[in-house]
C-alpha cells in the first residue's frame, strides 16, 4: 500500500523594517537568521540614513559620519553569521584621530598611540603626562564596565538597570559627576580638558551637565583608534547591504512609508506613499522615534531633547590641503560661554565650533588628483527652539565664520579655493532623512535619557512596533546603531517566545 505524506512547511513571519539606516541594515540580517522574511523600505534612493553619500564631479563625501570608532562592534557583529568584518570592509587607520585647535593657534592632537599622546598632552604640562595615566586606567574601568553590564542589556526599568550596573559600581561610573568635571579630575591644563569634554556635543548636552560616565567616549577612540573604511564611511553600509543581500533580505529603496497600519493598538503592515498596503506581523522603524509616533502613527510620544542640529558642508577644493589634518575641530576661546549658548540659550555661539573632515587625505580615491573632498559640520540648535530662521542665507553667514576662522589659524583654504560645493541646513536633515526637528544625532544623552529613561526598542503604546537606531537605547553614533540592532533582535525573539 502507498502512503503519501503532505509536509506542510511553516510559514515565515513577515517583518517591515521603516528605514535603511544603519541600524536597520543591521538589524535586517539578524532578523532573518533567525527564519523571518524580512523587507526594508527607504525612502531615498540611497541607503545609509545619515550615513549616506554625495558623489559629484570626481568628489565623494560622507553625508554624515565620517569616522568608525570601536572596530570591535563590527568585528562582533559579523561574527554572528560565522563572517570576518574585514572581508567586507577595507580599515584605513586615522592617525592623528583628532586635532584640535584653539584660536591662539595651539593645538592638541589626539593619537592611540600612547607615547605620542603623551608627549602631546605634556607640551602644555609636564604633569598631565601622569594624568593622562590615570585617566586612561580610571577610563578603562568605566568603558569594560559600561559595555559589559550597561550599554548592551535591555533593562525595562530603573530597578533592573541599576541592578545591570552595580550600585556599589555608580560611583566609579561616574554617574554622580558632570563629564567636565569627571575628566578635570585627571589634568591640570584646561585646553586638555575641553578637548577630550568637547564630544559631548554630538551627545546633546552640555559637558557640565552630561554624565561623567561619557568620559568614556574620548577612551573608546583613543584606546580602539578613528579609523575611514576605504570608499569613506560608505564602504560601511555597502557592506552592510552586501551582507543583507546574502541573507536574503529584499530591499526596496525610493519607497516611502506614509503610514503604519494599527488596529487594536496592534500594528499590522504600512501604506506606501504611492497607496498600496504591506501586511506584515512585525513593524521595525529605523526612523527617530518621535517621527514614527508623530507622522507614520498620528499619535503624541515621549518628548525628548534632542541633540543639536548642523549645517554641513561639502567642498571639493582645487588643491591639495597641507595646514589640516584629517580630522580637526576648532574649538572657541570661552568654551563654557559657548556651550550655555548653544545648549541653554539655543542660540548659534557667536565664538563658532566647527568640525572639519578632509577624507581624501587618508584615501585619495575621495577626490579628483591633487585636489580635496571638505567636509564641514558646524552645531546650531534644531528647528522649533532656534528664534530666527534656518535657511541657506545663514548657512552664507556661517560659511563666511569659518573661513575667517581658517585665516586666523593660518589654514591655505580661501573661498575661491571651492570648485564644487552642496549644503544641507537643519530642514534638509528633517525633510530628506526623517530626523526630528533636524537634530542631527537623536535624542540628547542626558541622565534622564539614557538607558531605562530613553525611547525602549519596544514600542509601549503599539503592540508588534519596534524601534532601532539613534533614537532608541543604546544612543547615538554608528557603533550605537549596530547595537541597537542586536538589542531589537533579541527582543523581539523574547517577546515571541511568551
Amino acid at each position: 500500500m502507498e502512503i503519501s505524506l503532505t509536509l506542510y512547511m511553516k510559514k515565515k513571519s513577515k517583518i517591515i523594517i521603516i528605514g535603511g539606516g544603519i541600524g536597520g541594515l543591521s538589524l535586517g540580517p539578524l532578523l532573518s537568521n533567525n527564519n523571518f522574511e524580512v523587507e526594508i523600505f527607504e525612502s531615498e534612493p540611497t541607503l545609509g540614513g545619515r550615513a549616506n553619500i554625495i558623489k559629484e564631479e570626481g568628489f565623494t563625501f560622507d553625508t554624515g559620519p565620517s569616522l568608525l570608532n570601536y572596530p570591535w562592534v563590527y568585528e562582533e557583529y559579523f561574527s554572528n553569521f560565522g563572517k570576518n568584518f574585514y572581508d567586507y570592509v577595507d580599515l584605513i587607520k586615522v592617525d592623528p584621530a583628532v586635532n584640535f585647535v584653539w584660536r591662539d593657534k595651539t593645538n592638541l592632537q589626539l593619537s592611540s598611540d600612547i607615547n605620542k599622546l603623551s608627549d602631546e598632552i605634556s607640551k602644555f604640562c609636564p604633569n598631565d603626562r601622569n594624568g593622562l595615566i590615570e585617566f586612561l586606567k580610571s577610563s578603562q574601568k568605566k568603558y569594560d564596565l559600561a559595555f559589559k553590564n550597561i550599554v548592551t542589556k535591555n533593562s525595562s526599568n530603573v530597578f533592573s538597570w541599576l541592578i545591570n550596573a552595580g550600585i556599589t559600581n555608580l560611583l566609579s561610573l561616574g554617574l554622580t559627576n558632570s563629564m567636565y568635571n569627571e575628566i578635570n579630575k585627571f589634568f591640570e591644563e584646561k585646553k586638555v580638558v575641553e578637548a577630550l569634554s568637547s564630544y559631548s556635543m554630538y551627545l546633546g548636552d552640555s559637558p557640565y551637565k552630561l554624565p561623567g560616565f561619557f568620559s568614556i567616549l574620548p577612551y573608546g577612540e583613543l584606546q580602539y583608534g578613528l579609523w575611514m573604511p576605504k570608499g569613506g564611511m560608505y564602504g560601511l553600509v555597502e557592506g552592510l547591504i552586501k551582507l543583507n543581500q546574502e541573507k536574503d533580505v529584499k530591499i526596496n529603496t525610493s519607497s516611502k512609508i506614509k503610514k503604519i497600519i494599527v488596529e487594536k493598538k496592534s500594528a499590522i503592515g504600512v501604506i506606501l506613499e504611492d497607496g498600496s498596503e504591506i501586511l506584515s506581523d512585525i513593524i521595525v522603524s529605523n526612523v527617530d522615534s518621535e517621527t514614527t509616533h508623530k507622522d507614520l502613527i498620528g499619535i503624541n510620544s515621549k518628548k525628548y531633547k534632542m541633540t543639536p542640529s548642523a549645517y554641513t558642508f561639502y567642498w571639493g577644493i582645487n588643491k591639495n590641503i597641507d595646514s589640516l589634518t584629517h580630522h580637526t575641530i576648532f574649538l572657541p576661546d570661552n568654551f563654557k560661554k559657548t556651550f550655555d549658548e548653544l545648549f541653554i540659550k539655543n542660540e548659534i555661539p557667536n565664538d563658532l565650533p566647527f568640525y572639519i573632515s578632509i577624507p581624501s587625505k587618508t584615501d585619495s580615491s575621495l577626490a579628483p588628483k591633487g585636489q580635496s573632498s571638505l567636509f564641514a559640520l558646524i552645531p546650531c540648535p534644531v528647528i522649533s527652539k532656534f528664534s530666527e530662521e534656518h535657511n541657506i542665507e545663514k548657512a552664507v553667514e556661517l560659511k563666511n565664520e569659518v573661513f575667517n576662522r581658517f585665516q586666523q589659524n593660518d589654514i591655505d583654504i580661501k573661498k575661491e579655493d571651492i570648485i564644487f560645493e552642496k549644503i544641507y541646513t537643519p530642514h534638509e536633515w528633517k525633510n530628506n532623512f526623517g530626523l526630528f526637528d533636524g537634530s542631527a544625532f537623536g535624542p540628547s544623552h542626558n541622565f534622564s535619557q539614557i538607558g531605562p529613561f530613553r525611547n525602549s526598542n519596544k514600542s509601549k503604546k503599539i503592540k508588534n512596533l519596534y524601534f532601532v537606531g539613534a533614537s532608541t537605547t543604546p544612543g547615538t553614533g554608528v557603533p550605537m546603531c549596530i547595537l541597537s540592532s542586536k538589542m531589537t533582535n533579541e527582543i523581539i525573539q523574547e517577546e515571541l517566545q511568551k
